[in-house]
């Protein structure tokens, strides 16, 4: 393959062994393939940068919508368990902006999830009606019933935390309490857990997601910049928005993951993990 012709055997062996070890699909064929995605920002950096490329792909997760069904019971147990009560309806709440409601967006899959027929195979959730409110004006319609009670608002992802604050902002406005809120994601960032915890939020999540600059030396730090620049990535997205720095794909690739991973001008298909 073309995108092999440039890179010496044992660099191939490596990402190979990688994409074995991250159970990855290794396809040589179509050209916008993620293993050939791969290879091609590989060979865009220098030899710095390619240790780097390297060592951050090992801490990469990549989350398959396979998985998704059984993360999203976990969740919900997890959190039936501690804010509900025997005979309770639990109201689901996508976290989407009024302004995106003609959008579709992975927290309306996420929430859809809570209804499928897996849910009564569970012995916390079989009893349990699943409620979802789709909108702000369906949520003025049933806020009689949701009085003194808890509303879930799920996501698969929280980055920095700032987005799922507006949508709890406009809750708020129209007349949802603080107290009967409780913040609900599969995974979560660092930078975001600290801005929910820091603003009193009632908060669930399977997985915290680290901040990959921890794992990085300052020498490391300033070729991922060199990088990040090389690749034309603007200063709002510098070590992913927020600086929150993390390594995970989901359905989609969050901005908040390193760009080293995701940014693509100019649709060159390069991008192993684009949004």
């Amino acid at each position: 393959m073309d995108t092999q012709k440039n890179l010496k055997f044992y660099e191939i062996t490596r990402i190979i062994d990688l994409f074995t070890e991250k159970n990855w699909p290794i396809d040589e064929i179509n050209k916008s393939s993620l293993y050939n995605r791969f290879l091609q920002r590989y060979q865009h950096f220098n030899t710095e940068g390619r240790t780097l490329f390297l060592k951050l792909s090992q801490c990469y997760q990549k989350i398959s919508l396979s998985e998704y069904q059984e993360l999203i019971i976990q969740l919900m147990e997890q959190a039936v368990e501690k804010y509900y009560t025997a005979g309770q309806d639990v109201w689901v709440y996508p976290i989407k902006k009024f302004e995106h409601l003609s959008d579709i967006k992975s927290a309306d899959l996420v929430a859809y999830l809570c209804k499928t027929v897996q849910t009564q195979y569970s012995d916390r959730l079989y009893k349990k009606k699943f409620r979802i409110i789709n909108s702000l004006q369906d949520l003025e319609q049933k806020k009689q019933k949701l009085y003194k009670k808890p509303l879930l608002l799920l996501d698969d992802f929280i980055g920095s935390g700032k987005y799922v604050c507006d949508v709890v902002q406009e809750l708020f406005d129209a007349g949802i309490s603080k107290e009967n809120i409780v913040i609900c994601t599969l995974y979560l960032s660092e930078a975001g857990n600290k801005q929910l915890t820091e603003s009193g939020y009632s908060v669930e999540y399977l997985e915290l997601v680290s901040c990959s600059l921890q794992k990085l030396s300052p020498q490391e730090q300033n070729v991922l910049q060199t990088i990040e620049n090389s690749l034309g990535v603007s200063k709002e997205f510098h070590f992913g928005y927020g600086e929150s720095a993390t390594l995970i794909t989901l359905l989609r690739t969050p901005n908040n993951s390193l760009p080293m991973f995701w940014f693509d001008k100019g649709r060159s298909h390069s991008a192993p993990f684009p949004r």
